[in-house]
């Protein structure tokens, strides 16, 4: 029998996620009740299950999934708590060779899901921004964003033919959805994602919308220490350009695909502070 009370940790877009216990033992509880949203959580649950056990690198941890409950209307799933720390904690107090460890993790997950075949990405990504055009129909502010930097991305793209790397993805490999063991020799990664490109490639460029763009700090509501935290967000920049550069992905084709990734936000910024993240970000990335 589960203990109350619960805690609400946090919410995602169409999920509340609470921390239980049970037998003493700490859990977390995601559970939706939006029909739309559903699928989409089942379909994050099933791909984090997947890498869970794909995955032989005992730096790299994936919560173990304890049960799951599908009832009409209601869907929950219950899985292990990495009692690790968050980037900013970590970052904020973390010593040179931990920091060194993490990235090492780090790059053990994107080296494990590379494949050596590759794809043409040119077309998955028009088809992106004709789908985030039409998701922000009828909101002029958002729209006069996607006018001024989605057409000119549309042009980059019927121009200059993209090829990546194939392979697994995390799908949303912000810094948000990584924790930290204190010593940098464990990384936990939750909140697995479908992507519209399935490439270790995209991990890399998700990652530094953090490191790079500054996404997840701009949004976190936590004190800091900022330069140590920006000092290590700047190690771990360096670190995920460089691999970028290693897998011959280039400057100018990073802008692109990190252009399309920001303008993903777009249909879901309902802010000020996520629509100046999106227009700085973009004009930082035309540069």
């Amino acid at each position: 029998m589960l203990h109350q009370p619960s805690i609400e940790i946090s919410g995602n877009s169409g999920c509340t996620v609470r921390l239980l216990t049970h037998d003493q033992r700490i859990m977390v509880e995601k559970e939706c009740a939006l029909p739309s949203y559903i699928p989409r959580l089942q379909a994050q649950i099933r791909k984090q299950n997947d890498f869970r056990h794909a995955l032989t690198n005992p730096a790299i941890i994936v919560p173990e999934l304890y049960d799951e409950a599908d009832n009409p209307g209601l869907y929950s799933a219950r899985m292990e708590f990495l009692p690790y720390l968050n980037f900013i904690d970590f970052l904020g107090v973390c010593s040179v060779p931990a920091l060194m460890q993490s990235i090492k993790a780090i790059e053990g997950f994107i080296d494990h899901n590379l494949r050596t075949d590759y794809q043409t990405v040119n077309t998955s990504a028009l088809l992106k921004l004709d789908e985030i055009s039409r998701n922000i129909s009828g909101e002029p502010q958002k729209q006069e964003i996607d006018q001024l930097f989605g057409n000119k991305l549309r042009d980059l793209l019927t121009k200059k033919e993209i090829n990546i790397p194939n392979g697994w993805c995390h799908g949303d490999f912000t810094l948000s959805n990584i924790v930290f063991s204190a010593n940098g020799n464990c990384i936990g990664l939750f909140d697995f994602l479908d992507s519209y490109i399935d490439s270790p490639i995209m991990d890399l460029v998700k990652l530094r919308q953090d490191t790079h763009l500054h996404w997840s700090l701009t949004k976190s509501k936590k004190p800091i220490s900022h330069l140590r935290v920006c000092q290590g967000l700047r190690q771990l920049d360096i670190f995920a350009k460089r691999k970028l550069s290693a897998l011959g992905i280039s400057g100018k084709e990073y802008n692109i695909l990190q252009s399309v990734n920001v303008l993903r936000i777009l249909p879901y910024a309902n802010d000020t502070t996520t629509l100046n993240f999106i227009q700085t970000s973009l004009k930082t990335l035309e540069d």
